[in-house]
Parts: structure tokens; C-alpha cells; sequence
């Protein structure tokens, strides 16, 4: 009886110890089993979540980085300084790059850089004064802003020109050069050319067209509507364009530019102003170096920024020697008033 009794107290031990293991086990797998679960559907969350975040971050209200910034009626770099602007008006970069002539775009660039340039004008469409379509300007862009990157070199990419005689979805055309320009902290945004020129389209002529497409381009883009000579309504980009007269004393012409930036409270830049040629035609070219360094000295005395406008800017020539003295006078007088 006593053997019996303590054969029976020691398998009942070893049935609860048993016990005790099992259920440690299951516990284990189970809580296991839960942690995969959770790691499974926390990764099936992410894979979904990934693609929103995506759409998200190239979408209009996607935040451009690393551009030129905006404080008052002046621009600024990103560490901070003063970007004094000293463009030129180079038309068919985009195009050469769109149609196999990188290399001349490459280097009409590095030249701009070699003269202290620090910005070129160019087209993202065009039609007459030489043809690029909209596809192939939004096809070349981005490369045409990654060789201007590599020569120190922004761009004021033009989104919408000749909107008469192209076809164009201009919302469809402007998202698209928009997100190019987001992703190139050296791009800046045009709308529109001269939006009330004949060779622009009736819904071009109306600021609230241009206001709607402005919404269309990331925040942080650098942005100008058209030229404010056409109305105020066209002032409502983060930046201002304007085309100073054209009048046969037009280097006095550009001091009217102060009284914008006061009205506006932003950066206000003298875009195409009259420009340098071989031979002078009244209202459109002059060929005196001394009125291109006073152009220049009164931009600088009014606080705009400046764009040398020339005759082969429009083909994106190399200058002549005429227009190579208008240019050096030109930036002789920016540099002339600190």
C-alpha cells in the first residue's frame, strides 16, 4: 500500500509536469503565430500605404526642394544668399536637346557660364520661329536642365508659347513641365510668353487661366504667370515678369520697374527687354553698347532682375561681335552699382 501510494504521488507529478510543458509550447506558438500575423498585415500595410505616399509626393501639392527660394522682392540660394538674376534669352535649348544637337546645347551653356551668367530663357513648345511640339519639349527638358546643372546654369523654362498655331492640353502640358520643374532644383516656370500676344490663344489672354494652371505646379517652383505689361492679373505667380517699353529711350524705361516691386511685394524681373543686334529696327533691336550698360545699370538701381535679350536668342546663335559688346557693356553696368 505504501509503494502504491508513492508510485501514484510520482506519476501524478509527472503528468502535471508534462502538462505544464505542453501548455508552454502551444502558449509559445500561439504568441508566434500572432507576431507573424502582425509582421504579415503590418507589411501588407506598408505595400499599400507605399504607393499613396507615392501619388502623394508627385502630385501638386508635392513640396520642390533645393530651388531658389523667395523672400520679400528678392531671390535666394539655398544657403541663403542673394541670387542676383543675369539671364539670357537662349530660345531653343530644349529643342536642340528634343532633336540630337545636345552637344551645341551643352556647350552654349558652358559658354553663358565662362560670361557670369546665371540663367538661360528657353521654350518648352513652339511653333514658327522653329518647331518643337509639346511632347517632345517635355521629353527633352529634364536632360536640357541636367546639363545646365552641370555649368552652375538655372532655367526659366516658358511652359506655353504660340498657343494659336499648336496643339496643346494645356493643363496636361503644364502638370508635366511643372513636375519636371520639381524634380530640377535649378528650374524656374514661365506659364505663358506674352500671354496677351496675338500668337497666344483666347484663354491665354485671361489671368484666371493662368491662375487655375498655376495650381497645377508643385509649391516650391518658382513661379511667374506671363508678362505683367498685359495686367495685373498676370502678377499672381510667386515671382513677376515684365517686358520693360520698348520705346526709343528704353534704357530709362526699365527705372518704372521699382514702382512694381513695390506694388507687387515680389521679385520682378525685366525679362525681354529690347535686344542687341548687327543693326537697329526701332522698337525691337539696338546696336549702341552705351545704352546696353545703362539698361543694365538701371535694372540694377531698381532691383530687378535682368535678361539679355539678342536677335540670335531667338535661334539660340552664338553672338556677334556687336551683340558679344552690347552683352559686356550690359553686364558692365550691372556690375557697376553695388
Amino acid at each position: 500500500m505504501g509503494f502504491a501510494a508513492r508510485n501514484v504521488r510520482r506519476y501524478s507529478a509527472l503528468a502535471a509536469a508534462v502538462l505544464c510543458l505542453v501548455s508552454f509550447r502551444l502558449k509559445a506558438e500561439a504568441t508566434g503565430s500572432e507576431r507573424q500575423a502582425d509582421a504579415t498585415a503590418s507589411e501588407r500595410q506598408a505595400k499599400a500605404t507605399g504607393p499613396e505616399r507615392q501619388a502623394k509626393a508627385t502630385g501638386p501639392e508635392r513640396q520642390a526642394e533645393g530651388h531658389l527660394k523667395i523672400s520679400g522682392t528678392r531671390f535666394l540660394k539655398p544657403d541663403g544668399t542673394v541670387f542676383d538674376w543675369r539671364g539670357i534669352t537662349a530660345f531653343r535649348l530644349v529643342e536642340f536637346v528634343a532633336h540630337g544637337r545636345e552637344a551645341e546645347a551643352d556647350a552654349y551653356l558652358k559658354w553663358a557660364a565662362s560670361k557670369k551668367l546665371n540663367l538661360v530663357r528657353v521654350l518648352a513648345m513652339a511653333d514658327g520661329i522653329f518647331e518643337l511640339s509639346p511632347s517632345d519639349g517635355v521629353r527633352a527638358l529634364p536632360r536640357l536642365l541636367e546639363i545646365a546643372r552641370k555649368h552652375g546654369v538655372y532655367v526659366e523654362v516658358v511652359a506655353l508659347t504660340g498657343t494659336v498655331g499648336v496643339k496643346v492640353d494645356m493643363p496636361q502640358h503644364v502638370k508635366a513641365i511643372g513636375e519636371i520643374c520639381a524634380r530640377h532644383p535649378n528650374a524656374l516656370l514661365e506659364l505663358a510668353n506674352e500671354p496677351g500676344h496675338p500668337s497666344q490663344s483666347a484663354a491665354v489672354h485671361d489671368p484666371a487661366t493662368l491662375q487655375s494652371l498655376a495650381t497645377l505646379v508643385p509649391k516650391g517652383v518658382p513661379l511667374a504667370l506671363g508678362s505683367v505689361e498685359y495686367g495685373d492679373g498676370f502678377a499672381a505667380g510667386t515671382y513677376v515678369t515684365w517686358h520693360a517699353p520698348r520705346t526709343a529711350t528704353w534704357p530709362a524705361e526699365i527705372a518704372a520697374g521699382a514702382a512694381l516691386l513695390k506694388r507687387f511685394n515680389k521679385p520682378v524681373v525685366n525679362d525681354e527687354p529690347i535686344g542687341a543686334a548687327d543693326r537697329p529696327v526701332p522698337g525691337r533691336r539696338d546696336n549702341t553698347p552705351g545704352r546696353f550698360r545703362q539698361a543694365g545699370a538701371a535694372s540694377r538701381r531698381a532691383g530687378l532682375g535682368a535678361t539679355f535679350h539678342y536677335d540670335g536668342g531667338i535661334q539660340t546663335r552664338p553672338l556677334t561681335a556687336i551683340e558679344t559688346a552690347c552683352l559686356d557693356a550690359w553686364l558692365a553696368g550691372l556690375n557697376a552699382i553695388r
